[in-house]
């Protein structure tokens, strides 16, 4: 590679003007030029509109005086008892509220305003068309937020960490509830920008806001509320555990945070593009991670309770997930589509992981079945060796009746959805609206006419609460299996029935298998030039 000097002809170059326009010698200076080439354009572009707006100006400046308040107004009420009572836990919580402010309201809200700014002020499309992917657009709204993070917490840290001085809290207490803020900031900051990559008309954006709004103040005030007990908690466990406790945290929140963010980047992205690939990787990433150290927990704590709780929120989350996956448009462009598997084994394996709801429907049960199966499992090898879990909770068959509910409600909703177009913008919000209403129906109808049939008077569980979740569940716990016994039989037909019917209509996407490279596309990419490039680490 031939080296390119900006000194004029017949000019001398300075040792200054060569440091700037030759390649760089020094180890350093190639990691750092190689560094500042990959820096993200749109994380440049929001830190600097961030930084100028009156927003951060405002909020920021309003963050220091409220702080410094504080810390003059506790120390008055403190005196004289500063002196040999401990204070610093009382201190800190102050700093704890000041710091989640921003944290927690502020910077989520700005970025969901940046990401739907976009759209207002008509540069989407110039962001789309641009060099710049869909993940870069959406990672630079992401690392833009948590630069703003990074100047608070600046700010503020050091405050906190001097109440330590003033006795009352341990470091572990003070490190942790600084650890959590940043996590639930960063978690509800990628929650935003999905939020904002769904909400693309007028109609939605201002619903959409308005929720976001609600809801940030909502955890704002939870989580202060949470801080006392928090701060007054002393951890029982050991070092050992509690080092196992906070890889689990990490482990779990990144991936969900990168889960996220994929998921907002292809909101944003084409839809003719494969993000389904991506996306249910890393679903199949979150529930592998959460079920594993959830088996760590049940070991531990031996409890059958425990195991209930595991299968309960990985069927809450599947449902979300079956809601949105039903309503993928499935439309893959040739470009993709040359990146299909070819081998049998291949298609075998991945061919759940590429776009189309059906293909999505049958992931998700397969996916929620496995960790059923897994979990009786576990009930059945306490049983066998005579070491059995606390708790008459029956885990295979709660286990048994939440795979069923999956199969109905996702599977219908991923039906009725079929009738929708497939242009139609927010398919993913109609989708969403219409499992949980067509669930709400499932639950009220036969309660309704029940009540109407027996004069208003209350009845008992029956083969017509079949499909009432709750219920069935409340039942369950309370070891009364005899009432359930047609219940048993008429849920698994039913999922049968619909899990069959979706299988059969998902061989459309089945039978979509990977087409080759036009024979003028690889004749110009063997007549183009091969840039190599340059490693800037080697010597």
């Amino acid at each position: 590679m031939s080296e390119v000097h900006l000194t004029p002809p017949g000019v001398q170059a300075t040792a200054f003007q060569h440091r700037l326009c030759e390649n760089p010698a020094k180890g350093w200076e190639k990691w750092w030029v190689a560094v500042g080439d990959r820096i993200n354009p749109i994380v440049i572009k929001e830190v600097r509109q961030s930084l100028k707006s009156k927003q951060f100006t405002v909020s920021f400046g309003a963050t220091l005086i409220v702080a410094i308040g504080w810390t003059l107004l506790a120390i008055v009420m403190m005196v004289p008892q500063i002196y040999y009572v401990p204070g610093g836990s009382r201190l800190f919580i102050g700093f704890s509220c000041i710091l989640s402010f921003p944290l927690m309201i502020v910077i989520p809200f700005s970025a969901f305003r940046s990401l739907t700014s976009e759209t207002d002020d008509s540069t989407f499309e110039l962001l789309s068309i641009s060099a710049l992917s869909a993940r870069q657009i959406i990672g630079g709204k992401m690392l833009s937020a948590m630069l703003q993070m990074l100047l608070y917490l600046s700010a503020l840290a050091p405050c906190m960490v001097l109440t330590y001085l003033l006795r009352g809290l341990s470091l572990s207490q003070m490190f942790s509830v600084i650890g959590l803020t940043i996590l639930y900031s960063m978690s509800l900051t990628a929650a935003s920008l999905m939020l904002a990559a769904i909400a693309r008309s007028k109609l939605l954006q201002g619903g959409a806001s308005i929720a976001l709004l609600a809801g940030v103040l909502i955890l704002f005030f939870s989580w202060v509320g949470n801080l006392f007990a928090v701060t007054g908690l002393s951890l029982p466990f050991t070092p050992a555990v509690g080092a196992v406790v906070v890889i689990a945290v990490l482990s779990l929140i990144l991936t969900m945070i990168a889960l996220v963010l994929r998921a907002a980047s292809a909101a944003i992205d084409f839809p003719a593009e494969n993000h389904s690939t991506a996306i249910r990787t890393r679903i199949l990433m979150l529930a592998t991670i959460y079920l594993f150290w959830m088996l760590y927990l049940i070991s531990l704590a031996q409890e059958s309770m425990v195991a209930i709780v595991v299968l309960i929120s990985i069927f809450i989350f599947s449902l979300v997930l079956g809601a949105l996956i039903a309503g993928e448009r499935g439309i893959i462009s040739p470009r993709a589509q040359r990146t299909l598997p070819s081998t049998f084994l291949s298609r075998a394996a991945l061919t759940w992981f590429y776009p189309g709801a059906g293909l999505g429907y049958i992931f998700l049960v397969c996916l929620f079945g496995a960790v059923v199966l897994t979990l009786a499992g576990l009930e059945y090898y306490y049983a066998a060796s005579g070491n059995n879990l606390r708790g008459s909770e029956p885990i295979s068959l709660v286990g048994y009746y939440l795979l069923c509910y999956l199969i109905i409600y996702s599977g219908i909703a991923r039906l009725l959805m079929l009738l929708v177009p497939r242009g139609i913008a927010g398919r993913q919000v109609i989708s969403f609206m219409i499992q949980f209403i067509f669930m709400g129906l499932c639950h009220l109808i036969p309660a309704v006419i029940l009540l109407y049939l027996n004069n208003y008077r209350e009845f008992d569980y029956d083969w017509h609460q079949a499909f009432n979740i709750i219920w069935t569940l409340n039942i369950l716990f309370s070891s009364v299996t005899s009432q359930t016994s047609a219940s048993f039989y008429i849920v698994g037909l039913c999922a049968l029935g619909v899990f069959g019917f979706n299988l059969i209509l998902a061989t459309r996407d089945v039978m979509l298998v990977r087409s080759q490279q036009p024979p003028r596309i690889r004749e110009e990419e063997a007549a183009s030039e091969v840039v190599v490039p340059v490693d800037p680490f080697a010597e």
